[in-house]
């Protein structure tokens, strides 16, 4: 058996990192204080090393947005979490205990190192842009896709910069996110990549990049932080080369 203990401060980041994914996925499973994951649409995958919270506990949660609303009935106190047969959380008042799912049956499994490593392997050499996106930024995207009803963001390439944009399906209203990047190759493409990471809660900035692991296909990197917990969301997309509308053309 295994117990933490974690301040109310340290609980709220635990439930904030696994906010993250309550819309996306149905189940957590962590394993090793550790998560990697796929969402239900295999757009992306999570990872998150959440030891200096948990250390490295194992806990399969299924079901996750209805766990997150049982877990929040203790936010504002520290409270135990204890890794056994059953899993539990509890202050000095209350606790609640959830029987251990068999983990072959949760639907957003762990995905292990070995696994992992034969999904695609990230070479600096294959960088084709990267870009630290300032918190304000990051508001704006949430806020105006949110506005546009739409689920993806577009990257530009022009040369030797690219630019963030957006626009609604109808074409008929366009944000220009940020522009002048400066790339690390020079392309004429475009690519449509799921906003998800760009918006999700975090602290700082995120770090962006892009690598060409073959021609006309990117895996794409994002890194942030929640509190003393990193993140990395992976996830792909196609390089488009056409010819690419104006960005002032609306």
């Amino acid at each position: 058996m295994q117990q933490m203990n974690l301040d109310s401060t340290k609980f709220e980041s635990f439930l904030r990192c696994l906010s993250l994914m309550k819309d996306i996925c149905n189940d957590v499973d962590i394993r090793g204080g550790k998560i990697r994951q796929r969402s239900n649409d295999h757009s992306v995958i999570f990872e998150m090393d959440l030891t200096p919270l948990i250390s490295d506990m194992n806990i399969p949660i299924t079901k996750l947005k209805e766990k997150l609303e049982l877990f929040k009935c203790f936010i504002g106190s520290d409270v135990d979490v204890v890794d056994d047969e059953t899993y539990s959380i509890a202050d000095q008042i209350s606790s609640i205990s959830f029987k251990r799912p068999l983990l072959t049956l949760i639907d957003n499994q762990f995905i292990t190192e070995e696994e992992f490593s034969n999904l695609f392997t990230l070479d600096e050499s294959d960088i084709i842009l990267n870009y630290n996106i300032p918190s304000v930024i990051s508001d704006r995207m949430r806020i105006i896709t949110q506005g546009f009803n739409v689920n993806n963001v577009v990257v530009v390439f022009t040369g030797e910069t690219a630019s963030i944009t957006s626009k609604t399906i109808s074409k008929d209203q366009f944000a220009k996110f940020v522009e002048g990047i400066v790339v690390e190759d020079e392309k004429n493409c475009s690519s449509n990549l799921i906003v998800t990471p760009f918006i999700i809660d975090h602290d700082g900035d995120i770090a962006f990049s892009m690598y060409e692991v073959r021609e006309g296909q990117a895996i794409n990197k994002y890194s942030t932080t929640i509190g003393d917990v990193s993140i990395n969301i992976y996830g792909r997309s196609s390089l488009i080369a056409e010819e690419v509308e104006s960005e002032d053309e609306e």
